[in-house]
């Protein structure tokens, strides 16, 4: 009988300790300024020579203006930031969010891990314990190493069902993007080690389930579970606009869903994955585009900011850069390196690489393993209008062999890559991530505390200050789940 009544008073206790925390936490937050709304963007993979690209492309080609240069930037902060693993000088996307999210240093492939082992407690999590709403939206499988570093803690980044335990425990009130191959059992078509139906286990917990645009139109619960690929969603260039949404789509929905009767606030992480495929496959066409989409999510934000001016922080950001992207002076071919066989990139090849009608991934697609000259010449034809086909690039494209020992992710990709280059200057170093650093944009309530020249785990403590209205501020009863 007594062990009865004292575990009905530790639970009781708990339950008061957490809501006096929750409580304590929430009136921090008030006195010291911490905004009620906040987006959070990543274009994964892309830095600053990928936004200006991006910006003068929207320039010529569309006759608009970005509005991350020309709102966020030109009203609010500008930072830059290092963005360096624990162990390697080159990031992966994993240790850079888990420096993003929690505010340390992780090695390669950690996953809301510090580099010393303890769990990175994150902004996002903070925000939870404040009674906010969460969404993580990507157009990466939901499981991808961006979005879950924000929730998850696993010392590596492919333990999917790790994360998507945790999503589970965690109740997100939003997961929108690709991935449904990891909720379904193996026997179904998926690629689950078991035989659970995870779309039946959030169903179960009140999730509305949706897989394709329509759906997410039409969702009104606050808690949703949008799956809208098996794997990765489309390159915006590839995308079927009536079934498939786009990053500008699921914002919309996000501040719909997450805004509606709701007096708590909310913390939404909005990531373009494409950005850095399409840099891996050294691809500025689908770059462009997939940038144009994402930048027009976070026009979206910026509306809403204008309607919360007070309440409302927009950050705009980074885990790396892709590719070592440039537009520069280039040879019209080998024979010389005299100024007379010199070209320069001009506001029309932007033109050009808007003429583009495909990705380079469908491009090797319909190549097939094995090219042949014929297939190649059609390629052109049909789909690269314009376009010059150097003799050695056909080689690599015949051979499928890399064009150098930094250029190596496709052979059949990076040799088209390298022939748009040729006919637009623009090139990209390698097909790995850089360790160069990249900008953060911000608007809004504390704003002024992304300024200047810092690392991504400084970014980290300070969005964790912020969020948590106190300096230096630890969440309470954060638990790390056990790995599998």
């Amino acid at each position: 009988m007594r062990s009865r009544i004292d575990r009905g008073v530790y639970f009781a206790f708990a339950g008061l300790l957490t809501a006096l925390l929750q409580a304590q936490l929430a009136l921090g937050a008030q006195a010291n300024g911490a905004p009620k709304y906040i987006f959070l963007f990543l274009a994964d993979g892309a830095g600053v020579p990928h936004m200006e690209i991006a910006r003068q492309y929207n320039r010529v080609v569309h006759n608009e203006g970005l509005t991350i240069s020309d709102k966020i930037i030109k009203q609010g902060s500008l930072g830059l930031m290092t963005t360096h693993a624990a162990d390697s000088l080159s990031t992966d996307s994993a240790a850079a969010a888990t420096a993003l999210a929690g505010g340390c240093k992780a090695n390669i492939g950690a996953l809301g891990v510090c580099a010393d082992g303890s769990p990175a407690v994150s902004a996002m999590e903070i925000a939870r314990q404040k009674g906010m709403r969460l969404g993580l939206i990507t157009n990466s499988t939901i499981y991808d190493a961006s979005p879950a570093a924000f929730v998850c803690h696993v010392p590596s980044r492919r333990d999917y069902a790790a994360i998507l335990n945790r999503y589970l425990d965690l109740e997100p009130h939003l997961l929108l993007g690709g991935g449904r191959d990891q909720f379904i059992p193996k026997s179904r078509g998926g690629r689950r080690g078991d035989e659970v139906d995870m779309i039946a286990e959030f169903t179960r917990k009140g999730y509305t389930h949706v897989s394709d645009k329509a759906g997410l139109e039409q969702a009104k619960r606050s808690k949703v579970l949008g799956l809208f690929s098996n794997g990765d969603m489309s390159f915006e260039i590839d995308r079927d606009p009536k079934k498939e949404p786009s990053v500008y789509d699921m914002t919309r929905a996000a501040i719909r869903l997450l805004h509606d009767d709701n007096p708590n606030g909310f913390f939404a992480f909005i990531e373009s994955e494409n950005t850095d495929t399409a840099s891996h496959l050294t691809d500025i066409a689908a770059m462009v585009r997939d940038y144009r989409e994402f930048d027009r999510a976070v026009g979206l934000a910026f509306e809403f900011y204008q309607k919360y001016p007070k309440e409302t922080l927009i950050i705009v950001t980074s885990d790396h850069e892709t590719g070592g992207l440039g537009l520069t002076l280039g040879l019209k071919d080998l024979s010389s390196t005299r100024g007379s066989n010199q070209v320069a990139g001009t506001f029309d090849d932007l033109k050009k690489i808007a003429s583009i009608p495909i990705s380079l991934r469908r491009a090797a697609e319909i190549l097939g393993p094995k090219p042949t000259s014929e297939a190649i010449d059609q390629l052109m034809q049909y789909h690269f209008k314009g376009f010059v086909l150097a003799p050695d690039i056909k080689e690599a494209l015949l051979a499928r062999k890399p064009l150098s020992r930094t250029v190596f992710l496709d052979p059949t990709t990076t040799a088209l890559g390298m022939m748009v280059a040729n006919n637009t200057q623009v090139y990209w170093q390698t097909t790995a991530h850089t360790n160069h650093p990249v900008f953060v944009a911000a608007i809004g309530p504390g704003s002024e505390r992304f300024k200047g020249y810092y690392d991504n785990a400084d970014f980290g403590k300070r969005l964790k200050e912020l969020v948590g209205g106190v300096k230096a501020a630890q969440p309470p009863l954060v638990s790390v789940p056990k790995q599998h």
